[in-house]
């Protein structure tokens, strides 16, 4: 007997009295790969809906820019279904992510079949219709930064605003997408232009 749930929220939140192991969180994932499910710090389990047509356009310009990035720098860009476990207990899914040959080098293939305890050195929040952008920014800041995540840049391709989010706590907003945004010390040399989202 199938059951079916029908829930009007973009996002629902699970919390289970115990916790789940990590490998009862990978397992219900696996089991459930057409959902995007992130845990939080303090074992929240959320399951989100999948982004509109537009925002997986935009969250692909990213990724393919981040690509053609590695194949002339090295390291090792990843799509938004991408889970890594962060130091806080956290399993993140970012938009697009960067992470270095060093960091992929201390982890075993077995490591990197699960969700690999990796911070990337750099991610991609793009806002989708259904976000709100004070949880975004909330995310940026308490998740990815707080973990260790060098550069983060949080889009909101609708308004044309970019806001860069970076390790020493600094946060600034770029206005208009007819300028390309830089990924400064961290990613020497990558150039994103922004009339890609446009």
């Amino acid at each position: 007997m199938l059951l079916e749930i029908k829930i009007p929220a973009s996002e629902v939140a699970l919390t289970f009295p115990n916790g789940l192991s990590n490998e009862a969180f990978e397992e219900l994932c696996f089991a459930n790969q057409e959902l995007v499910i992130e845990r939080e710090a303090d074992g929240k389990i959320s399951i989100m809906s999948p982004v509109s047509t537009l925002s997986g356009q935009n969250e692909s310009v990213f990724n393919g820019e981040l690509y053609i990035y590695c194949r002339q720098f090295g390291g090792h860009s990843f799509s938004s279904s991408t889970g890594f476990t962060l130091p806080d207990g956290s399993v993140r899914s970012p938009d697009a992510s960067y992470v270095t040959e060093a960091a992929m080098a201390l982890h075993s293939r077995k490591d990197l079949l699960r969700f690999a305890p990796i911070v990337p050195l750099f991610v991609v929040e793009v806002a989708s219709p259904s976000d709100q952008l004070a949880e975004l920014a909330l995310k940026m800041s308490q998740v990815w930064i707080k973990n260790g995540v060098a550069l983060a840049w949080l889009v909101d391709v609708e308004n044309e605003k970019l806001w860069i989010y970076r390790q020493n706590g600094t946060v600034d907003l770029i206005e208009g997408f007819d300028q390309s945004v830089t990924g400064e010390d961290v990613l020497p040399g990558f150039a994103f232009d922004l009339r890609l989202l446009r």
